[in-house]
């Protein structure tokens, strides 16, 4: 069975096949090989292999030689700056590394993997084979991709390799067509996969060589070859094989071939290679679906591109972007448009049997045209119908061979393909090219004009001219000085074709010398070429020198296109080599300027009009096989060089004397005849041509090739200017609102008398020149520049009431019923509204606003705890706390909006006023301490009041626990007594405490500790009075000790219970200001810029059982010495007296601000104010006698 046929007797077949010089040995020995080797059943394993190209069960593999290439280094494990790899990847290009197989991807394949791979064959068979490639056509990524070929490697030898490679690629080069292996399997095979594409159902239906099989006729859903087109090279031989036929001639569309199959909603797009094409289907099904009157049929026509601004079809090459585009939903002046010309099925019968002019009539039946999407091209309807007025009909029945040429004349002016002529009484034949149809284009009969253009680069071949330079990068000069040579080249065009191989080989070994390799960002081009660098235009291969290399006379289809791969403006249509300038130097070739001058002249073409340039010099091969009777030159004149008769026109004034006028274009309400008459009625002339005589060029639109001609020759006025002399029957002086183009000299003239927007300083201008200068000033992008005029020229309008402020709503309406989320909703669209018209911004960001606007149901309250608590990001809800953030309730939107003014936003912030400006990393790790830290009062109650170390640990209560470690020595020696400032600064930031020295209260006088102070801060001290008279928390208010001297201090009175509390004290002092030398220096370093992780560590752990109330008397801190401390253990009274003064002191400072005590900075060079020193030694004595 072909199943278990080796691989190795397939690759001996191809072998055979290739090396065989005649068609009857290269059929004999395929015959010989199906009687052979495969049974019936069993054919279509074999001839998907042989005719890789036809078979459509399996998917494309999307591996060109490029890709493949890679594929193949990445299964052999190869670096990819190996040599063979380079070798692999530069399979085109010849010289020593690539070798005699240079061109043929296959060949280099199989010199690589021949050293890799050994001789035996692997025993790989055709199964095998289909099913590895049916995995490699599905796999999707390069990887999986990598992984089977790796198998097949593993699997094979090198030589079978090589013919896997090939039929990959999809080309097996085995010089036996594929008309000749259809015959040799059966004589109806070509037939029926002519009618069905499916080499599988071929295959299958005709098992038996000897029995023929009834012709089969077209199906609904499977894909037929078109009928073809045979070609003529004029419309005399055109006629003259059609003659004494009725004969119908068409408009030759510039799209794609496509059938369509309707079978009721399912609808199919096959091209002329019988691939179907689902990309079509976003735009074109539904037009289908509802145009077209019957459930199944099958149409034969193009699929073409509708502009609906221009009224007519696009260019060839948009088809799949505007495809994608439907697809996408995106909006567009073009459309897809399918042009039916024909019919093939209708309903359950084929009517391909019946005459092309009743299939016209019952394609007139069926469909449904809709215009700019489905039109019919029929002799007496449909397209015809729908042409703009005054445009040339798209179909028409001829009589004789001047109905053709007026025909063919006006194809060419309309710039399409060309025309088709057709017998009507012809049948529809697949893949037939008979002469039923012929087709004539322009360049059949004359090309366009030759072109000197010079060669700066080129390309390796493939196949036959592998290794070798086969084709050309050829430009143009720009044009140089006077008496100069051109020092500069454009990129014009890839060439190739044209040439024999004896005349292409003279011209490569005349240029071999001045070959320089081309390494895409490696090496740049040389100075003198400018290129784009585009994929397509990169050559293998530079001339060194413009100076050694050589000139081609190059022609190509008539119509010039639009070029976006190469440096110039325009590119060329096939274009091929004329012959070989071997006579003209170097410098003589074609510049830039006037190619664009002839694309001008000639309407977008290369057409000279006369046969002149059309003689050729050297025999090309192309000319071996041209018929000398069939080229008869056509003379045919463009409507665009007839001047328009104005023999009838009468003369009313003479405005126009001594001007010629140019129309570049005009708009479609009006024609170029009756622009040119309305010159020649006011004394003017006009011309056909852009010349040196024009005086003025007048244009409706500054786009077109025109256009860009145009500009090189001055400037370009308006057509508006023509039509008020006109009117207003007198010479109206130009000015800039009539200029579409001004040169760089007329620029500088008028600089005296407008402005850079055209703005005249001495004209008076109306509405429609005000809207044209708004029209011409270019908005800026600068969102800083127009928010700064805004600002300026509209400060108190309410256009600019929110300026600078962007809002972010939050609307709380999850929990309401519908009705209310619908209020809600509707309140929020119109709050927006609002802030846009004031000139404020709408954010989908918090980060990007600066307000934060709440807006909730009249009933629901939305406090800041729940915000806080909301669906808001960590992120979110720490700007939140920010101080320039504001968090605002919509009622304080609704009132400026009432009062036309921006209200300040604290009276509606929904902030707390105690909330202070934290972080809040920092405020979420107070509240997870809050709740690991038990309760200081539970503590503080098992403690016994009475012994010297329950008081020392009511010393260290929560009022230490929620501030950071600060060190206040006592006076102690030379030691400056010293104080932290406040923890909450006067931007309301959370900071580490620094040692600052303060001098020493003197008496009964307290000492402001913080410009913060406020009368807040007395009611905090009042607190704290109360809590003192009950006992409570009797050093919270003065000094902070850590909980390291906590411990330090609980060790240190077990140890010495025997002294007495005041020399305690006294030792606990010395031993803490030792240790705060120590944390001094670290938090010096910190303001130095070191880092704080231990500190910020410590007072994580300490500020975790922070308590509200404390929070509040923070401000009043007083960092006193522990002997202080145990004396006002000791006298209660003492603490109170002290909280009176202060409160009193506070309430004095506070009424005058000249009077506020600065905070010294701790600083060991600076020498504080010396005070008269009181020691608390010495009070404590007297105090202890009263006691």
């Amino acid at each position: 069975m072909t199943e278990e046929v080796k691989l190795s007797v397939v690759v001996s077949l191809f072998t055979w096949i290739q090396k065989s010089r005649t068609s009857a040995k290269k059929r004999s020995k395929f015959r010989k090989f199906l009687d052979t080797f495969c049974k019936p059943s069993d054919y279509f394993s074999a001839m998907r292999l042989i005719l890789p190209s036809l078979d459509r069960e399996r998917g494309t593999y999307g591996l060109k030689e490029s890709v493949l290439a890679v594929c193949l280094i990445d299964a052999l494990g190869m670096s990819r700056d190996s040599s063979d790899a380079l070798r692999l990847i530069n399979w085109r290009k010849g010289g020593a590394n690539t070798g005699a197989s240079a061109g043929n991807f296959a060949l280099v394949a199989a010199e690589i993997l021949q050293r890799r791979q050994g001789t035996a064959s692997g025993g790989l068979t055709i199964k095998e084979l289909n099913d590895l490639l049916d995995h490699l056509a599905s796999a999707e990524s390069r990887a999986e991709k990598t992984a089977i070929l790796s198998t097949l490697i593993n699997k094979t030898n090198a030589q079978e390799m090589k013919w896997i490679i090939m039929i990959i690629l999809k080309d097996l080069k085995l010089g036996i067509s594929e008309k000749s292996i259809f015959h040799e399997f059966h004589p109806d095979a070509e037939d029926l996969f002519n009618v069905t594409c499916d080499l599988k159902l071929v295959c299958e239906k005709l098992r038996d060589r000897i029995q023929r099989h009834k012709r089969q006729d077209i199906e609904v859903g499977k894909a037929v070859r078109p009928q073809l087109a045979r070609r003529v090279y004029d419309p005399a031989s055109a006629w003259k094989k059609l003659h004494g036929k009725e004969v119908v001639v068409e408009c030759k569309f510039d799209g794609d071939r496509i059938q369509i199959h309707k079978n009721r909603m399912e609808i199919h797009y096959y091209s002329r290679n019988f691939l179907d094409h689902p990309e079509y289907e976003h735009g074109m099904s539904n037009i289908i679906a509802q145009n077209i009157l019957v459930d199944r049929c099958i149409l034969d026509g193009e699929m073409l591109v509708w502009d609906s601004t221009l009224n007519r079809f696009a260019d060839f090459g948009s088809n799949q972007e505007i495809a994608k585009a439907a697809k996408d939903g995106l909006d567009s002046e073009r459309q897809l448009c399918y042009v039916a010309f024909d019919i093939l099925y209708v309903g359950d019968t084929s009517v391909i049997h019946q005459s092309l002019k009743e299939r016209h009539e019952l394609l007139q039946k069926v469909v449904k045209p809709l215009k700019g999407h489905l039109e019919i091209l029929v002799p007496n309807g449909g397209l015809n119908a729908h042409r703009p007025p005054g445009e040339p009909c798209w179909s028409c029945v001829t009589y004789s061979v001047d109905d053709v040429e007026r025909f063919f004349k006006e194809t060419i002016e309309n710039r399409d393909e060309g025309i088709i002529l057709k017998d009507l009484g012809s049948k529809w034949e697949p893949s037939d090219r008979s002469g039923k149809w012929l087709k004539l284009k322009p360049d059949y009969i004359h090309a366009g004009s030759d072109l000197d253009v010079l060669i700066i680069g080129g390309y390796y071949g493939s196949g036959r001219r592998g290794g070798e330079v086969a084709q050309f990068l050829v430009g143009l000069a720009d044009r140089p000085d006077p008496n100069a040579y051109p020092r500069r080249f454009l990129s014009f065009c890839r060439v190739g074709t044209g040439l024999t191989d004896d005349d292409l080989e003279t011209v490569v070994k005349k240029l071999k010398p001045y070959f320089r390799k081309y390494e895409y960002l490696k090496k740049t081009q040389p100075s003198f070429y400018q290129v784009t660098n585009n994929s397509k235009e990169r050559p293998d291969v530079w001339i060194e020198s413009p100076e050694k290399s050589i000139i081609l006379s190059i022609t190509s289809d008539i119509r010039t296109i639009r070029s976006e791969v190469f440096a110039a403006p325009y590119g060329l249509r096939f274009p091929r080599i004329d012959r070989v300038r071997y006579d003209k130097p170097w410098h003589e070739c074609l510049d830039v300027q006037s190619f664009v001058e002839l694309v001008h002249s000639s309407n977008g073409t290369t057409q000279k009009g006369t046969e002149q340039g059309n003689q050729k010099d050297g025999k090309t091969k192309r000319k071996e096989h041209t018929r000398k009777a069939d080229k008869k030159s056509v003379h045919i004149v463009p409507s665009h060089f007839i001047r328009t008769d104005t023999s009838s026109v009468k003369g009313e004034t003479l405005i126009f004397s001594n001007l010629m006028f140019y129309f570049v274009n005009v708009p479609p309400t009006y024609s170029l005849d009756s622009f040119h008459k309305m010159i020649v009625e006011h004394g003017g002339m006009f011309s056909m041509n852009l010349n040196n005589s024009v005086t003025h060029c007048v244009a409706a639109e500054s786009k077109g090739i025109k256009y860009q001609a145009a500009k090189f020759h001055g400037e370009i006025i308006h057509y508006s200017w023509v039509l008020d002399c006109c009117s207003q029957k007198k010479l109206i002086p130009l000015q800039p609102k009539y200029f579409l183009f001004l040169s760089e000299s007329s620029k500088k003239k008028l600089q005296q008398e407008v402005d850079q927007y055209s703005d005249p300083y001495y004209w008076d201008l109306d509405l429609a020149d005000i809207k044209q200068l708004l029209n011409n000033i270019q908005r800026s992008e600068n969102s800083n520049t127009i928010d700064y005029y805004r600002k300026k020229y509209c400060p108190k309008d309410r256009w600019s009431l929110f300026h600078s402020c962007s809002f972010y709503f939050y609307c709380s309406a999850h929990s309401l019923k519908a009705d209310w989320q619908i209020l809600l909703r509707l309140a929020l669209k119109r709050l927006k509204l609002e802030v846009l018209m004031g000139g404020g911004k709408i954010s989908e960001n918090l980060n990007h606003a600066t307000h934060l606007v709440v807006l909730s149901a009249p009933a629901l309250d939305v406090n800041f705890d729940s915000l806080i608590n909301s669906s808001f990001s960590f992120a979110e809800k720490n700007l939140m706390w920010k101080k320039g953030f504001h968090v605002v309730g919509s009622q304080w939107l609704e009132n400026c909006l009432e009062q036309g003014q921006k209200l300040q936003e604290d009276q509606y912030s929904l902030k707390p006023i105690e909330v202070e400006e934290t972080n809040f990393l920092e405020s979420k790790l107070l509240q997870n301490l809050k709740e690991a830290v038990p309760d200081f009062n539970s503590v503080q109650n098992q403690v016994t009041t009475a012994s010297p170390e329950s008081k020392i640990k009511q010393r260290g209560g929560k009022d230490h626990l929620e501030k950071s470690i600060s060190l206040v020595p006592p006076n102690h020696g030379n030691r400056k007594r010293r104080r932290p400032a406040s923890n909450n600064t006067k931007e309301g930031k959370t900071v580490v405490s620094q040692a600052q020295r303060v001098p020493r209260r003197r008496g009964k006088m307290s000492v402001k500790i913080n410009e913060d102070i406020s009368e807040e801060s007395g009611s905090d001290d009042k607190t704290n009075e109360e809590e003192i008279e009950k006992g409570k928390g009797k050093m919270e208010r003065y000094g902070m000790v850590g909980r390291e001297n906590y411990e330090f201090h609980q060790n240190q009175v077990v140890e010495d219970i025997e002294l007495s509390e005041l020399e305690a004290a006294e030792n606990a002092s010395k031993t803490w200001c030792n240790k705060a030398s120590d944390v001094v220096m670290c938090e010096t370093k910190n303001d130095q810029g070191c880092k704080k992780a231990e500190k910020f560590d410590l007072m994580e752990q300490d500020e975790g059982d922070c308590g509200h109330d404390s929070a509040k008397s923070e401000k009043l801190e007083v960092m006193v010495d522990p002997v202080q401390a145990m004396l006002l253990d000791m006298i209660p009274s003492l603490g109170i007296k002290h909280v009176e003064t202060t409160n009193s002191v506070v309430e004095n400072e506070k009424t005058g601000a000249d009077n506020k005590a600065e905070i010294p900075v701790a600083d060991n060079s600076e020498q504080p104010v010396k005070k008269k020193k009181v020691s608390y030694k010495d009070v404590a004595g007297e105090l202890l006698k009263d006691w």
